[in-house]
C-alpha cells in the first residue's frame, strides 16, 4: 500500500494569483492611504489591503484554475482524435 501522492503546486496558477495578491494588497493599501483624512491610517490600510488581496487572490485563482482545466480537456480531447480509430466488425442488430 502506498502512501498518498504529494503535489507541488502549478507554478502556471500559483505565480499569476501571487502576484494579484500583492496588486490587490497594494492598490487597496494605496485607496485606503488617499481617501483618508486622519494623519495615521494605517488601520485603514491594512483593512483595505487585505480586501484587497482577498478579492485579486480569489479571482485570478478562480480564472487560472478555469483556464489550466480547459487546456486539459483540450490536450485530452486532441490526443483523443490524432490516435487511429479501429475498425469494428459488421455491424449487429
Amino acid at each position: 500500500m502506498t502512501g498518498p501522492v504529494r503535489r507541488y503546486p502549478n507554478p502556471w496558477v500559483a505565480v499569476p494569483v501571487l502576484a494579484a495578491t500583492a496588486i490587490g494588497w497594494f492598490i487597496g493599501a494605496r485607496v485606503a492611504r488617499v481617501t483618508c483624512r486622519a494623519a495615521s491610517c494605517t488601520s485603514d490600510e491594512i483593512v483595505w489591503g487585505l480586501v484587497g488581496a482577498v478579492v485579486g487572490f480569489v479571482g485570478v485563482l478562480v480564472v487560472s484554475i478555469l483556464v489550466v482545466r480547459s487546456l486539459a480537456e483540450w490536450a485530452e480531447l486532441s490526443e483523443e482524435q490524432r490516435r487511429p480509430r479501429q475498425p469494428q466488425g459488421p455491424p449487429t442488430c
